[in-house]
């Protein structure tokens, strides 16, 4: 198994004071990425070990509880699922290589909470926040049939600035660009626009639905849900009929979460389980292009990760 996370977990005596988000993690990437099958009793064994939990009656309440979410996680992917959740087993079934999508967003989420292993990655998120945005539009491509997702983000090889940015939405969309130098600084990026989604008519005309939608990939994803800001949006471009707000992380929110944060986001949220949905028909949907570039920068992290074992 995994080392336990150095942050995430805390020790509990009466009260549960590890965050289940990241055991389920921990689990998954344990189960994934360094042991085919674990038990409910190897997790209560490290837990105890660890000194997490000195009781293990109250341990294995704690477990019964991960064992709970990752039965909802398994069955959220379907046949899909890289893993088999059994009453009192957790099984591989996948390899990590055979369930890239995934793998990216578990190490994504992981990382953060083994803070001495992500700093040897070093502080620049660039390429992760690029390839996040990537597997966001080909999940949504697949999902939303007829629908065009069109990436507006800045990237280290397309360095568009904000005006270039509402000339094609404008454009795209068929709208009028607003005097948007009124609005916004000229230098600027995106404006938290990173993936322009809408679904035109056969008679090209404008009031479609359209989704505007921020790519969150940073631990700090929390800080971002403003954005993009629809009132700002509607200045740059004078939409004939308001358009939606959409936001993606690659983490799992639990359910009793979720509904707090679609109305926090106000729109449309999408979450690990949502961005993965594709793999209930295809376990291998992403594209060639894009399963490269992944697994070339997923195999160091997974490599550094599988040598910190217990």
């Amino acid at each position: 198994m995994l080392r336990l996370p150095t942050k995430g977990f805390s020790r509990s005596i009466n009260v549960h004071n590890s965050r289940l988000d990241v055991a389920c993690d921990w689990l998954e990437g344990s189960v994934l990425f360094a042991e085919d099958r674990i038990s409910t009793t190897d997790v209560i064994d490290v837990l105890i070990e660890e000194q997490m939990y000195d009781d293990q009656d109250f341990a294995s309440e704690f477990v019964d509880n991960i064992w709970s979410e990752l039965k909802r996680r398994e069955k959220l992917l379907g046949s899909g699922s890289p893993f088999v959740i059994a009453s009192a087993k957790i099984k591989r079934k996948y390899s990590w290589n055979e369930a890239i999508a995934h793998s990216f967003c578990l190490i994504v989420s992981l990382l953060p909470y083994y803070p001495k292993l992500a700093e040897q990655f070093g502080n620049d998120y660039t390429e992760q926040g690029e390839l996040f945005e990537l597997l966001t539009k080909e999940s949504l491509e697949k999902q939303f049939s007829g629908w065009i997702i069109f990436s507006t983000g800045w990237t280290r090889t397309n360095a568009k600035k904000i005006g270039n940015i509402v000339q094609e939405v404008s454009d795209r969309l068929g709208e009028i660009k607003g005097d948007w130098e009124q609005w916004i600084n000229s230098d600027a990026n995106e404006a938290g626009l990173d993936l322009l989604c809408y679904r035109p008519f056969f008679d090209k005309r404008v009031g479609i639905p359209v989704y505007l939608l921020q790519c969150a990939s940073g631990q700090d994803w929390s800080k971002k849900q403003h954005t993009p800001n629809i009132d700002l949006w509607e200045k740059l471009v004078l939409f004939a009929a308001k358009p939606q707000k959409a936001f993606a992380i690659p983490y799992v929110v639990l359910d009793y979460d979720f509904r707090k944060y679609c109305n926090l986001v106000r729109g449309m949220f999408l979450d690990r389980y949502r961005i993965l949905t594709p793999t209930n028909d295809n376990i291998n949907w992403i594209s060639q292009t894009l399963n490269s570039k992944i697994t070339k920068w997923l195999k160091p992290r997974i490599s550094k990760l599988k040598s910190i074992v217990n």
